[in-house]
């Protein structure tokens, strides 16, 4: 009774956290209930051993459950109180037999065998033994910093949003087009390159590299306001310089017209294009393009393959956001709105599926995969943990980590299943008295020993091709 008792310290943590909490509670209320057998045996009469089987095995089922959540912590993906609910009808039903049909001594020790041998102990923390081998084999193909729980999310997931800047094969755009409408070309660079003089956006440096190649000087704004997602208002001479989109034109009431025109034919090449409006009148148009990774589109139809639609986010304008996409072979989403993230993107289009958004770094060295959540009022930095990380040359390992969530899965689902059967097994042996109590620790070496097997085997191909 003191073993159970001291057992329930060792628990305490895992009563005190919402995941593993009802395997946990459930045990103590088992140990707890056959423990009070034992204490109504003991009052009615002489002591004997079959007095003492279930305050034995109220020892033994707090002790195994203590030694399972440390050595497997809960995952949260199965519960495992269904499961305890059938191991307590087993015992109730055993004891009943031996009661009313055989032995009534020995009806305290079927009860005790039953309900201690089908014991789901472990059935909460299959995953935890998965993720061990499974982390394993995600950093062989390229991922790192994978955050708890990324194996059930990434399993989970049916969409993933993909930012244009995460398809790119460096951080960097070139100016391929200046298009002046009364200006020399010089003239209209000068323009956009001193009103982009303090940024370090990529527009920006790329505006800057062009002008020291064709050796424009340059002049610093009086004032400059960026327009996440639109463009940049800049005070340059006591004049307005405006650079950016058809939207921010509008905003501004700026006639784009004879500027749209040409910018559409630049658009259908999948390049991004910005007005340049001085003084009120669009004055030209510039074209800028970055280089798509050449394993791009294979990452796309890798990402189909493992069962994950591929979205395209880019602030773009639909004609160029189409050719890309048509490039990469992505599906489109609707139009963003202005100033918008890809986070904020994909929970807007895919607010019932929590979808995966792949993006590029702060620093632009490393490809982050994330899960949409909608920001709390409390927390609003929810979803910026990234579930996982890998260098920006390995953009493949996103395909390998949803091939192994997948796999993950499969390898749980057929652990419990062959689990469920060893447990049903020994409840019905122990019922019958066939097993004695002290096979408990056994029958929990075996259910460790089955679960690395598992998940050894599961992935050992993997591993052996990145080895």
């Amino acid at each position: 009774m003191f073993s159970a008792i001291f057992s329930l310290l060792g628990l305490s943590f895992s009563l005190n956290t919402s995941v593993g909490r009802p395997l946990s509670l459930v045990t103590t209320l088992a140990g707890t209930g056959l423990l009070a057998v034992s204490t109504v045996l003991l009052l009615s009469g002489p002591a004997s051993p079959e007095t003492n089987a279930p305050a034995l095995a109220a020892a033994f089922l707090m002790v195994l459950r203590a030694f399972g959540v440390v050595l497997l912590p809960p995952r949260g993906d199965h519960s495992g109180v269904p499961q305890a609910g059938w191991s307590v009808l087993l015992a109730l039903l055993a004891a009943g037999a031996w009661w009313w049909i055989f032995d009534r001594a020995q009806a305290p020790v079927a009860l005790a065998a039953a309900l201690l041998l089908s014991w789901p102990q472990l059935i909460d923390g299959i995953n935890a033994f998965a993720d061990k081998v499974f982390h394993k084999a995600a950093l062989a193909a390229g991922a790192r910093d994978i955050a708890p729980g990324t194996f059930t999310k990434v399993a989970q997931a049916r969409d993933i949003l993909i930012d244009k800047a995460a398809v790119m094969s460096g951080p960097n755009l070139m100016v391929t087009n200046v298009m002046a409408f009364n200006n020399e070309p010089k003239t209209l660079l000068a323009v956009a390159a001193s009103a982009e003089a303090g940024s370090s956006h990529p527009v920006a440096l790329a505006l800057r590299e062009l002008a020291s190649q064709w050796q424009v000087a340059l002049k610093m704004p009086d004032r400059f306001e960026p327009t996440p997602g639109l463009g940049v208002v800049a005070l340059l001479g006591g004049q307005t310089v405006v650079i950016g989109t058809t939207d921010l034109l509008k905003r501004l009431k700026i006639d784009s017209f004879t500027a749209d025109a040409i910018a559409r034919s630049l658009e259908a090449d999948g390049k991004t294009v910005l007005r340049v409006a001085v003084g009120g009148r669009v004055v030209g148009v510039l074209g800028l393009e970055g280089t798509l990774r050449q394993d791009a589109g294979v990452a796309g139809m890798a990402l189909r393959k493992e069962g994950l639609v591929p979205w395209l986010f880019s602030g773009d304008n639909p004609n160029t956001r189409s050719a890309l996409a048509g490039m990469l072979g992505l599906e489109l989403t609707e139009d963003p709105k202005p100033g918008e993230t890809a986070q904020e993107a994909a929970f807007r289009c895919f607010p019932d599926t929590a979808p995966l958004v792949l993006t590029l770094s702060q620093d632009r060295m490393a490809l982050e995969l994330r899960q949409a959540v909608a920001p709390e009022a409390d927390r609003p930095d929810a979803g910026n943990t990234p579930l996982a990380v890998s260098n920006t040359d390995d953009i493949g390992a996103f395909p390998a980590l949803k091939a192994l969530a997948m796999r993950r899965n499969l390898l749980a689902v057929h652990a419990r299943q062959v689990l469920s059967g060893l447990w049903l097994c020994a409840g019905l042996s122990g019922a019958s008295t066939l097993l004695p109590l002290s096979a408990a620790p056994v029958l929990f070496g075996i259910c460790l020993l089955v679960l690395w097997t598992f998940a050894r085997f599961s992935v050992a191909d993997t591993l052996h091709r990145n080895e």
